[in-house]
């Protein structure tokens, strides 16, 4: 049989496999909804904080108030002492505590620096980080202002009392993603792993399901049909929930699909080459899905798409960059569609993953001919 046979019937297998429908083109599309609608929400809001002022004076009470009125806060408790503001982040009741010592306005006015003390719960990343830079943010625009009063108190006229407490000023521009949401940060990754997953799973059941037939003849050929077949669906798949962030959950695309499109075509081929191997060794359509999902925490997070590579240490990259090839891939997909890279900014990436497919491809093919063409052994 032709090459292009090969491909045609490989391609309407595929197209009637529930079990490659299921795997392909629904789960992706399904964990992109699900994945969007946990991160709807742009911004960590209405974090619940506890306060204990044992000031009393109003300027304690404007700055417990400035943090009540802020969208990030919601002040839920006010304690007397601080045993029970400590049990109430402890309980988890409250994510943050705000301690305001007695004194604390008149050592203002003498000049002594008193302290505000933020107690932020470090437990929960994601909410002890929003929380801890909002709240620096209150107490340094409260006390920038402060300052100033102080200076003016001083009979120093208000503009050259505003220079004073404030001798420069910061000005910010973030690109790409202005309000910095963890939509934007996450949801291109999670489809690249997406991606990732379901072309494992696809690829590897459909070799399990007919290993002894491939192992005979133009193994290559074979291989090669059962790939490009597979990824109609996986890729399909992929750009439905690319269209579906950007339309449903309004991620900004600002990239060229065709360079996505080229960029996971080459993903694919070089994620093949683990799937054949792993195909190989487990000869199991249950035991390969569940190796396939279990190695989806370890590569997510080995990949740098959440930790950047250059802060991994040197020697686990390289050894990650041998063995498994989403490191090449889930950050490059992802600014390519949010940031418009071109091609330039991602062709050595994709000179690696062809490197890697070049490299893996005939160790894979001949590790699987070994296995399926090995005589089973007669019961006793």
């Amino acid at each position: 049989m032709s090459f292009p046979k090969m491909i045609l019937k490989d391609i309407r297998n595929v197209l009637f496999d529930k079990d490659i429908i299921v795997i392909l083109l629904l789960g992706p599309i399904f964990l992109t909804l699900l994945f969007g609608g946990v991160y709807l929400n742009s911004y960590i809001e209405d974090i619940p904080i506890a306060a204990l002022d044992e000031d009393g004076s109003s300027m304690s009470r404007m700055i417990i108030q400035q943090f009540n009125e802020d969208d990030r806060f919601k002040l839920k408790y006010n304690v007397k002492t601080r045993k029970e503001l400590e049990a109430i982040i402890d309980s988890e009741k409250a994510h943050m505590g705000i301690y305001i010592p007695p004194n604390f306005s008149q050592n203002i006015i003498e000049l002594k620096s008193p302290e505000v003390v933020i107690l932020v719960n470090g437990s929960n990343m994601v909410v002890g980080n929003n929380a801890y830079a909002q709240a620096a943010n209150i107490i340094q625009t409260i006390s920038a202002g402060t300052q100033i009063k102080l200076i003016e108190s001083r009979g120093i006229v208000p503009a050259i009392a505003e220079n004073i407490g404030m001798p420069f000023r910061f000005n910010d521009r973030v690109l790409y993603d202005p309000k910095m949401t963890y939509m934007n940060y996450l949801i291109v990754g999670f489809i690249a792993v997406f991606l990732q997953q379901v072309m494992l799973s696809g690829i590897g059941i459909g070799l399990i399901k007919n290993g002894e037939d491939i192992a005979r003849g133009d193994i290559f050929k074979k291989i090669m049909a059962k790939i490009i077949a597979t990824s109609f669906w996986g890729l399909s798949s992929t750009f439905i929930s690319i269209y579906i962030a950007s339309r449903l959950f309004d991620i900004q695309i600002r990239g060229n699909m065709e360079i996505a499109l080229i960029m996971a075509i080459t993903f694919i081929f070089a994620i093949s080459c683990p799937a054949i191997i792993l195909a190989a060794i487990v000869k199991d359509k249950l035991k390969f899905t569940q190796v396939a999902f279990m190695l989806s925490l370890p590569t997510f997070a080995t990949c740098g798409y959440v930790w950047t590579i250059d802060q991994m240490p040197e020697a686990m990259v390289k050894v990650i960059k041998a063995f498994w090839p989403l490191i090449y891939f889930s950050r490059p997909f992802d600014e390519i569609i949010i940031k418009g890279l071109k091609f330039n900014d991602i062709k050595q990436n994709i000179i690696q993953m062809l490197i890697y497919t070049i490299a893996w491809m005939p160790i894979g093919i001949y590790f699987f001919k070994k296995r399926y063409n090995k005589p089973e052994k007669a019961e006793a």
